[in-house]
C-alpha cells in the first residue's frame, strides 16, 4: 500500500498541479487506486479500503473456526453425496466437533494441532475396541474436509497433512493379508454345494455362483435386474447397485455404479447362463436375486450365509468381497491378460486390478523352468 505524491504543469500554467494517488496491494497485486488533490482525502480512502479488504471474504474464512468449516462442508456434502457415503462421514463427526480441532482457526490449523488431535483420538475410549487398529479413516474425513476448504473456500490454504501423520494414527499392528487371499478351485466348488445343500433359499448358492464366475461385487449382484440380463447374446449389463443402510440394514436400490468405469458389460460362462434360465423360470419381479418375499437381500443375511460355508468348511474367510478377490486371481492365472481383468472387474487403475489378482497369479510353471534353464544351461 502506497500514497506517492505527483504533479503536472500545463504550458499555461506556471505552478505544477500536485496530487496524490493512493494505491492498494494485496499479495503484490494492485486492487484499488485513486486519485486526491489532498494528501488527507487519500489517506482517509485508503484506511477504508485497507478495512474493506481485511474483511474481504479470504481473511473472514482465515478467521473462521474448524467447526464452522466443518458445518459449511457439511450443508455442501449432503446436495452433491450419495446417501452411504454421508453415513460414513456422520459416524465420525463426533471426533470432530468434540476434539481439539473444533475451536481452532482455519488460519491457524497446522501439522502441530494435527498431531495434538490425533494424540486425542488416541486416548479416545473407541480406542480400546479390539477391532480398532488405527484412526486413519478419520484423518482421511479430515482431509476431504480440509481440500473441500481449500477448492471451495480459499485457495491459499495449505492442507496440514503428511505422511507422518498417517503413521501416527496407527496405533496397533495390522496383520499383513496372506498372498493367497483368495478361494481355491476346488474350495470354492464344495462351498457352493454347501450352499445349496444346507441353505432353503437357494438364492444364496446362485448369488455366491454368480460373484464367482463374473467377479461382480455383492451390492452389483443384488441389485441386477432382468432387464439388464441377455441370455441369448450372454452378457448383463451393470448400471446399477445395492446399498444398505449403515443404521437400519435397510437395502435400497441406486441407478448408479460405484464409479462410471464400474457400469460395464459381463460375459457369461455356459455354467452361469444356466444357473440364471433357472432362476428366470421362478422370478415374480424384475430382480434377479431377491429374498423369500421377492424382496431386495439383506446384506448381513447374504454374510451370515456366505461365512456359516467357510464355517462349516474350515476355510478361513469372513467375507463376500473373497468372490472378487477369486475371480480376478484365477481368471489372472489362466488368461494372462491383465486388461481384460482389468475390464471385467471395473477398475479405473490397473494397480488395484493387480492387488486382487495378486502377483501370485502371475507365475506360471514356464518362469521356473526358464529361470532353470538360465542358471544351470551348461549342467
Amino acid at each position: 500500500m502506497a500514497i506517492i505524491k505527483r504533479q503536472y504543469r500545463t504550458k499555461k500554467q506556471q505552478k505544477p498541479v500536485i496530487f496524490y494517488r493512493a494505491e492498494v496491494y494485496i499479495k503484490g497485486v494492485r486492487v484499488s487506486a485513486k486519485t486526491f488533490s489532498i494528501k488527507r482525502s487519500a489517506v482517509l480512502w485508503q484506511e477504508k479500503e485497507k478495512q474493506k479488504f481485511s474483511l474481504s471474504p479470504t481473511s473472514l474464512n482465515d478467521r473462521m473456526l474448524f467447526k464452522d468449516c466443518l458445518e459449511q462442508f457439511w450443508k455442501d456434502a449432503e446436495t452433491r453425496m450419495m446417501k452411504s457415503t454421508l453415513q460414513s462421514y456422520e459416524s465420525r463427526l463426533s471426533y470432530f466437533y468434540k476434539g481439539p480441532l473444533a475451536d481452532v482457526k482455519i488460519s491457524e490449523l497446522r501439522g502441530a494441532k494435527v498431531v495434538e488431535w490425533i494424540s486425542w483420538l488416541k486416548k479416545h475410549k473407541t480406542a480400546q475396541n479390539r477391532g480398532r487398529k488405527s484412526f486413519l479413516h478419520e484423518l482421511k474425513f479430515l482431509s476431504v474436509v480440509l481440500n473441500w476448504y481449500r477448492n471451495f473456500v480459499n485457495e491459499d490454504f495449505n492442507v496440514p497433512i503428511t505422511k507422518k501423520h498417517r503413521q501416527m494414527c496407527v496405533f496397533k499392528p495390522n496383520a499383513p493379508r496372506r498372498p493367497d487371499y483368495f478361494i481355491k478351485p476346488e474350495n470354492a466348488k464344495i462351498w457352493v454345494e454347501w450352499l445349496k445343500e444346507h441353505r432353503s433359499n437357494p438364492v444364496y448358492w446362485r448369488l455366491a455362483s454368480f460373484m464367482l464366475l463374473t467377479g461382480a461385487r455383492v451390492g452389483e449382484a443384488c441389485g441386477l435386474k432382468w432387464s439388464s440380463v441377455d441370455l441369448e447374446k450372454g452378457f448383463v449389463r451393470i448400471v446399477r447397485r445395492v446399498r444398505w443402510d449403515q443404521r437400519t440394514k435397510h437395502p435400497f436400490l441406486e441407478e448408479v455404479t460405484k464409479t462410471s468405469q464400474s457400469a460395464r458389460l459381463l460375459m457369461l460362462p455356459e455354467k452361469l447362463k444356466n444357473i440364471l434360465r433357472e432362476i428366470r423360470k421362478e422370478a415374480t419381479n424384475d430382480l434377479v436375486f431377491t429374498d423369500m418375499k421377492g424382496e431386495l437381500l439383506k446384506y448381513n443375511a447374504v454374510q451370515s450365509s456366505f461365512n456359516a460355508g467357510f464355517m462349516a468348511l474350515d476355510l478361513p474367510w469372513r467375507s463376500t468381497h473373497i468372490c472378487r478377490h477369486t475371480y480376478a486371481t484365477i481368471a489372472l492365472m489362466e488368461t494372462k491378460n491383465l486388461s481384460a481383468v482389468q475390464a471385467s472387474l471395473g477398475h479405473t487403475e490397473i494397480k488395484m486390478t493387480q492387488k486382487y489378482a495378486k502377483a501370485i497369479a502371475l507365475l506360471s510353471s514356464e518362469t521356473g523352468e526358464k529361470t532353470a534353464s538360465a542358471i544351470f544351461k551348461n549342467n
